[in-house]
Order: C-alpha cells, then sequence, then structure tokens
C-alpha cells in the first residue's frame, strides 16, 4: 500500500505548488471541454424528433439499454487507445521502474502500480467522453438517483477488463518472445492506437446530427453485436433506470471487473523477468559511427532530431501507419463531401479545396507531436542546453528546421493522394504544393510560439517536463491558434462560395498568382513574428532560475 499511498499522496500535493496547479488546471480545462462537448451533442441527438420516431424511446427497457450501451461505446476504445498506444511505455519504460525493482518489495507491485495508473487515467478519459451520454439518455426517462451512481461501476467494467488483457498480453509477450522484431511489432501497434483514437476522436466530435442519428440505429439494432462487457453495463444501468435492477445484472459486472484484475494480478510475476528481456533488446536500429558531424550548432541539433527518428522503429513506423489512415480519409472523402459537391464551382477550384483540406486536417493531427520537439519530448537533454554557452535561437533555429522538414510529409502525402483519388491535374498540384507550403510556415510559427510557452512548458529542476492536464491544454491552445491564423483561407472560402459571386476558369486562372502572393507575404509576416516570440519564450526557458 505504500506505493499506492504515494501516488494519492502526489495527487493530493498538485495543488500546493505552481507547477502542480497548472497541471491540474489544464487537465481540468481539457476533460471538461471534451465533456463539454460530449454533453451538447448528446443533448441534440437524444431530443431529436427524428431519434425518437427512428427509436421509439417509449418502446421500454431493452432501448433504454441499446443507447446507454452506444454510450458506453467509448469506454473500449479508450482502453485500447491507452493499452496499445502507452503500455509499452508505461510497463517496460517507467522511470521508478528501475528503483522498485532494488526495493525490497514484491515483484508484482511496480506492474501493479503502472495498472493501477492506466485505469485512474482511463476512466478519466472514459467518464469524459461516455457519461455525458448516458447521463442525457437517463434524464429523458428520468432515472433515480441510484443509476446515476452506478455510472463509475459501469464505465469501470466497460474500461478494467480490456486494459487489463492488452497489458496482461504485452508483458506475455515481452517475456518469451522479446527481441528486436517485437518491439518492431509493439511500436507498430502503438503507432496505429494512437493515431487511430486520435482520428477516430475528432470525427465522432465533429459527427453532425443526421450521421449521428444513423450511427446509433445502426449500432444499436442488435444489443448482441455489443461488447460483452458493454453489453452487462448497460443492463444493469437499464434496470436501475427502470427501477427493477436486480442481484443477477450486477452480478457479470462485478465478475468482469474483478476477474480481469486477478488476470493481471497472475500474469504481473511474470513482469521482473519481461523487463530484462525487454532491456537486453533495447539496441539501435542505425549504427554509422565513421560520420563526422558538422560544427553549426543548428546542423547538429536538426541532425539530432533526424537521428532520434531513425533510432526509434515506432516513429519510422508512425509515418507509415499515418499515411494509411490519411489515405483511408481520403477515400471516405471525409470534409470534402460538400466541397467537391460545389457543381458551379470550376473542377480545379473544388479540387484545390479538397486538398487543402486534407492537408490541414493531417497536419493537424500531427502537429502537436513535432511540437512537443522543441521542449515537451526533449526532457534527456535539457541539462546540456541549459549549461551549454550556444545561444538558445541556434538550437531553435535547429529544431524547427527538422520540423518543417517532417511537415513536408503531410504535404507530399495529400499531393499524391489527390492525384490518385480526384485524378488532379498538374497545375492545380503545383497551385496546392504552393498553398501549402505557405500553411506549412504558418503552422511552424505556431509551434514555436506554444510549443516554448513558459507557462505550458515549464521544466522542472530535473529538466523534465510534466504530463497530463499541461500537455492537454497546450495541444488545445496550439489548435485553436492554428485555426485562427488560418482564418482568412476561411472568410476567402465564404467569399468564393457564395452564389453571387460567379466563379470561372478564367477568373480563377487569373486570381490565383495574386491570392498565393498574398497569402505568401501574410505567412512571412506571421513566420517572423512566431520566430521572434518562439525565440524570446525559448530564452526564457533556459535561463536560470
Amino acid at each position: 500500500m505504500s506505493l499506492l499511498a504515494a501516488d494519492l499522496r502526489a495527487l493530493a500535493n498538485l495543488p500546493t505548488n505552481a507547477v502542480g496547479r497548472r497541471m491540474t488546471l489544464g487537465l481540468i480545462v481539457g476533460l471538461g471541454l471534451l465533456s463539454l462537448m460530449s454533453w451538447w451533442l448528446a443533448k441534440a441527438v437524444i431530443d431529436s424528433s427524428e431519434l425518437q420516431r427512428v427509436m421509439g424511446l417509449s418502446a421500454g427497457q431493452d432501448v433504454t439499454a441499446r443507447l446507454i450501451g452506444y454510450g458506453l461505446m467509448t469506454c473500449p476504445m479508450v482502453a485500447t487507445w491507452l493499452g496499445l498506444a502507452t503500455a509499452q511505455k508505461q510497463l517496460f519504460e517507467t522511470p521508478e521502474l528501475m528503483l522498485w525493482r532494488q526495493a525490497p518489495i514484491a515483484g508484482y507491485r511496480g506492474p501493479l502500480q503502472i495498472f493501477l495508473r492506466s485505469v485512474f487515467l482511463s476512466t478519466l478519459w472514459a467518464t469524459a467522453l461516455s457519461a455525458p451520454f448516458v447521463v442525457a439518455v437517463m434524464q429523458k426517462s428520468p432515472a433515480p438517483t441510484l443509476a446515476y451512481a452506478l455510472i463509475p461501476l459501469a464505465v469501470l467494467s466497460c474500461t478494467v477488463p480490456l486494459l487489463a488483457t492488452l497489458l496482461s498480453v504485452q508483458i506475455v509477450m515481452v517475456r518469451f518472445l522479446a527481441g528486436r522484431w517485437l518491439r518492431l511489432i509493439l511500436s507498430a501497434i502503438a503507432a496505429l492506437a494512437s493515431v487511430g483514437f486520435t482520428i477516430w476522436l475528432l470525427l465522432s466530435l465533429f459527427t453532425n446530427g443526421g450521421a449521428r442519428i444513423q450511427e446509433i440505429e445502426v449500432a444499436t439494432q442488435d444489443s448482441q453485436r455489443m461488447a460483452i462487457t458493454v453489453h452487462a453495463a448497460a443492463t444493469m444501468l437499464s434496470g436501475a433506470v427502470n427501477r427493477v435492477l436486480t442481484l443477477q445484472q450486477m452480478l457479470p459486472v462485478l465478475g468482469w471487473t474483478l476477474g480481469s484484475l486477478l488476470l493481471f494480478f497472475c500474469v504481473s510475476l511474470l513482469h521482473p523477468r519481461a523487463h530484462e528481456r525487454f532491456i537486453e533488446s533495447n539496441r539501435p536500429m542505425w549504427r554509422r559511427s565513421n560520420q563526422r558531424w558538422p560544427t553549426s550548432l543548428a546542423s547538429n541539433v536538426r541532425k539530432k532530431e533526424f537521428a532520434q527518428v531513425l533510432q526509434q522503429p515506432g516513429a519510422l513506423i508512425g509515418f507509415l501507419v499515418f499515411a494509411v489512415l490519411v489515405f483511408a480519409l481520403a477515400r471516405e472523402r471525409v470534409l470534402v463531401g460538400n466541397i467537391l459537391s460545389y457543381s458551379r464551382l470550376p473542377h480545379e477550384v473544388r479540387n484545390l479545396a479538397a486538398l487543402l483540406t486534407w492537408w490541414f486536417l493531417a497536419v493537424l493531427l500531427v502537429l502537436y507531436a513535432h511540437m512537443g520537439r522543441l521542449a515537451l519530448w526533449d526532457g534527456a537533454q535539457w541539462p546540456l542546453y541549459i549549461s551549454s554557452p550556444a545561444r538558445p535561437g541556434w538550437i531553435l533555429r535547429g529544431k524547427l528546421q527538422a520540423i518543417g522538414v517532417f511537415l513536408l510529409w503531410p504535404l507530399l502525402l495529400v499531393a499524391g493522394i489527390g492525384v490518385q483519388t480526384l485524378d488532379v491535374e498538374l497545375k492545380t498540384t503545383l497551385w496546392f504544393l504552393g498553398f501549402a507550403l505557405t500553411g506549412t510556415a504558418i503552422a511552424l510559427a505556431v509551434v514555436a510560439v506554444v510549443g516554448t510557452w513558459p507557462r505550458l512548458m515549464r521544466p522542472d529542476n530535473e529538466g523534465q517536463i510534466l504530463q497530463g492536464g499541461k500537455s492537454f491544454f497546450a495541444a488545445m491552445v496550439m489548435v485553436t491558434t492554428f485555426h485562427i491564423t488560418l482564418m482568412p483561407a476561411a472568410v476567402l472560402w465564404q467569399w468564393v462560395t457564395n452564389p453571387r459571386n460567379r466563379i470561372t476558369s478564367f477568373l480563377a486562372d487569373e486570381w490565383l498568382p495574386w491570392i498565393l502572393g498574398i497569402a505568401a507575404s501574410y505567412a512571412a509576416l506571421i513566420a517572423i513574428i512566431g520566430f521572434l516570440v518562439g525565440g524570446w519564450n525559448y530564452r526564457r526557458l533556459l535561463a536560470p532560475r
């Protein structure tokens, strides 16, 4: 119980210092925004007459159970994301793990503590995403107080079993099959889960009402198609809503939760040896010891960023997985269906707008990860940066150059996908590349400002930046700032789609060079401001305290 008490004491002490207060505030604001958006969507869908007509909300308990089950299906998605995307790092690379291994405690206490941390984090995310919909369904009944009190148990029963299973499978695999290829496979799965969850969350939060009603209708036509744990939790909550809750309805929920805990406890006995096998397989992929490094500081930092990517299989595989997901989104015409349907516009204008929309979505998905290269993921080198007599501006310049090269990947992907899926002409592709390059400069400026903001990226005394709510709040700030800087493009599109403005191919060919010139000037202005502010912020981050 000492490890558990230490974690609880650390949580309780967060409001007592400035870093902890910022972290707590960021977590509350981030998850609060997700909950608020989920609540607005749930109320809009539940109160719609179309859903009541399709589902027949007065039909009784079965419909209530199916609607609650649809709301709880978010929990397995969160458990899958955390179990696959972060399990390997948490189980085998947690900073306290080596200390726990040397301490006179049982070998299973370390992995069990990591599992409890994962359960806590997954419960927060699952509650923020699923509880608003479940509460909206209960309010329609209305439900007694007991039904609302059982929501945390339902969320746990839908999250803990899958999370325990995924972590147990990875411990067993590393224990008996540890090696470079297994690390590659686990890294690929982690990258796929991380990017997939981000895209799923983005699409689910911005799905319109009609599409969401159809999705609910399809997902709830057969309650047996739900996951077993979701079906059991939905049945329990439905019984509580209709005031007919029985012990038989609660036993499956308790059984799945306690059974998963027992499963992970048994597998955790293999963790010490699995951790040793994991360390033994930790070797670089590429070795080039005869090549000299450049003398320029910015070049050294840029090459260091490239080397970190090449030495991490997960990062390389993540680039390929990201390409597959962007291609899948393009094949489904995500976000561009309405754009391509404007028949009154020339086809080259529609194709250019569709390509820029896909580029915006692709950059938005990877911008936070690249922003972390400035300070968030660079804690290991932070003491070196502070003690070095080098100018902080040169370090920042090398990092931004590397990020700029990485941001060319979404640009090239969308250009290739446009040629394949939309049969975009060469001239339209060249116009897209020009506009996308100006957008990339704006994205770099946003990264330079938000990624070095001392309020969000202030390291602790050991050079580490605390993860959690503060980094999530930084992502929200980055997305909002990126949206604001690209607002002129949205205003221009509103003007182009105005029925009173007749846009022809001749006018498009005449205006596009002027529009590109204005966009390049605007991007240069934003880039200069962003780099100046980012350099000032970076000097403040590296200043002695």
